[in-house]
């Protein structure tokens, strides 16, 4: 037997894996988004059209393209400044490379359980702010600005120790001699960053800005625990409340179908500057 047919074989139970896995849901559901929930004609194009009539849709399609862009900002910011500065060495820098990860390290469900509380109207963020004389604010209220920054700000606390991991790894593999011939040169600390590191970085800046990319669209637990469906509304959690609360397996599924072939989009560009990278 070929090495082909050997390694064809050996793929094969992969991939029945993800044709019952992936491919069945995924072709179900654009049949369901294009089935009309009332003749069971198909195609049909209603419940497409339903979605361009709910105000609480675009709604969430808004949501839906701020709220990761807000996060990844934060994310890659912080990302980059903490694997700067834990690149240093240190007495306890293996102590605090572990306090920064931890927050991934603890399942999601952990994590928003417990800022639940904290940002709870008698929560600990209130406690905190009320011992400097500040506040109460209330944090989670449906609708509000401070709401939607609070999402922003625990989905980025969560998921910013995987940008920290991939430029902590990048940035400890430039080489110090260049650091230092560049000090040598009369560089300063900004023109060292912004003419040898973040050049050098670039590769994995861009792979971390498309796995958080890709995976921030895909937002749901988090404005769904913290505030509810309508608090701060994304487009998973609209399909949910279509399917959850009204019963439109139809609506819901259309809902899908148009977040994924709106992420579908917008990580083309990032693909291909991860290739050009």
């Amino acid at each position: 037997m070929s090495r082909r047919w050997t390694a064809s074989l050996l793929a094969m139970p992969l991939l029945a894996a993800l044709a019952i896995g992936y491919a069945y849901p995924i072709g179900y559901a654009l049949v369901l988004a294009f089935t009309d929930p009332i003749s069971g004609q198909v195609p049909r194009l209603s419940n497409f059209t339903d979605l361009a009539a709910d105000p609480l849709f675009w709604r969430a399609a808004r949501n839906n393209l701020l709220l990761p862009v807000a996060s990844v900002v934060v994310e890659l910011g912080v990302g980059l400044g903490l694997a700067l500065f834990l690149a240093l060495r240190f007495p306890g820098r293996s102590v605090l490379r572990a306090a920064v990860v931890l927050p991934f390290a603890l399942p999601e469900i952990v994590v928003l359980t417990i800022m639940r509380y904290v940002f709870a109207p008698r929560g600990y963020a209130n406690a905190a702010l009320a011992a400097l004389g500040v506040g109460p604010y209330d944090w989670l209220a449906p609708g509000r600005p401070l709401a939607w920054a609070t999402v922003v700000l625990v989905d980025a606390w969560h998921v910013t120790p995987v940008v920290f991991l991939i430029l902590l790894a990048a940035v400890s593999g430039i080489p110090d001699e260049l650091r230092e011939a560049a000090q040598l040169d009369g560089a300063g600390a900004l023109a060292r960053l912004r003419l040898i590191i973040i050049p050098l970085l670039r590769p994995a800046l861009v792979a971390a800005l498309l796995l958080r990319g890709v995976d921030a669209l895909r937002i749901f637990a988090t404005p769904l625990v913290l505030t509810g469906v309508e608090g701060v509304p994304v487009v998973s959690t609209y399909a949910y409340h279509q399917w959850s609360d009204y019963g439109s397996d139809a609506t819901a599924a259309a809902a899908a179908v148009a977040l994924a072939a709106v992420s579908v989009v917008l990580s083309l560009p990032l693909l291909r500057a991860r290739v050009a990278s």
